[in-house]
């Protein structure tokens, strides 16, 4: 048995005898007509408008697709005509609704499934299109973004260290370690060139060697005349723990040494 309901008060149970119902897919409604045809119920849920008035939204499918449906007349006696999964004979007009097309629905009747041929109204949507995966840069272009990274970091750098001596704490620390540096390679080139052993640095602890035992002397061998470098004097310029003068110093005396000439 099938299940007519009217949404308006002057229309009966029974369709009119001049009325003719044609069969038109989902894909083919168009904006502003009148449809008089067959859709299968998949979805139907009551809910209320802005003003409080209740209405029923439903999902209409066949093969070629869904479409919206909305009751807004006797919105609960067309709830109770028909349950999910329904065939229905409905009437109404095809509008749009936030550019998605939609029927206000205004007659609508369940029909005997006996007849009607399923697969006409089972629609499967296609399957959601496969994000492509992103091209990895070219060797080149990963060379220059590299490059531009480190280019940025350098000149980072360079803007910190240069922020850093702004501070005058800083410059004169930088400074007086600057100058430590530059007596240490000065003492260690006069000791060098004096043959004299090379003064520790503050890097490390002191390692002292162990003194050799002495050989013994042979009475029947000349001794060899020992040719010792005078040490050169200390200049009295120098701090207290530089024995030696600077390397510019030793420099000059070599040039006006019998053995510079």
């Amino acid at each position: 048995m099938s299940h007519a309901v009217s949404q308006t008060e002057t229309e009966t149970a029974n369709s009119p005898a001049d009325e003719q119902i044609r069969k038109i897919y989902a894909k083919d409604l168009k904006n502003g007509e009148t449809v008089h045809t067959v859709f299968r119920a998949t979805r139907k849920e009551k809910a209320a408008s802005r003003a409080g008035k209740p209405y029923l939204a439903l999902t209409l499918t066949d093969r070629t697709g869904e479409v919206d449906g909305r009751v807004f007349e006797n919105a609960d006696a067309a709830d109770g005509a028909f349950a999910l999964g329904d065939y229905l004979l409905l009437k109404g007009r095809v509008g749009q609704f936030h550019g998605k097309l939609q029927i206000v629905i205004d007659r609508l009747e369940r029909l005997d499934p006996e007849p009607i041929d399923p697969k006409e109204f089972e629609f499967t949507a296609p399957p959601a299109p496969a994000h492509e995966p992103k091209e990895e840069k070219k060797p080149r272009e990963r060379e220059r973004a590299e490059e531009a990274g480190g280019e940025h970091s350098h000149k980072a750098a360079r803007q910190r260290l240069l922020k850093l001596l702004d501070n005058p704490t800083i410059a004169l620390g930088l400074d007086a370690l600057l100058t430590q540096l530059e007596k240490q390679i000065e003492d260690r080139v006069v000791a060098r060139l004096s043959g004299q052993p090379l003064p520790a640095t503050t890097s490390g602890p002191r390692v002292e060697k162990k003194p050799r035992a002495p050989r013994p002397e042979r009475h029947d061998a000349p001794k060899a005349e020992s040719h010792k470098p005078e040490a050169p004097k200390r200049d009295g310029a120098l701090p207290e723990g530089l024995a030696f003068k600077p390397f510019k110093a030793l420099v000059g005396e070599g040039e006006n040494s019998p053995s510079g000439s």
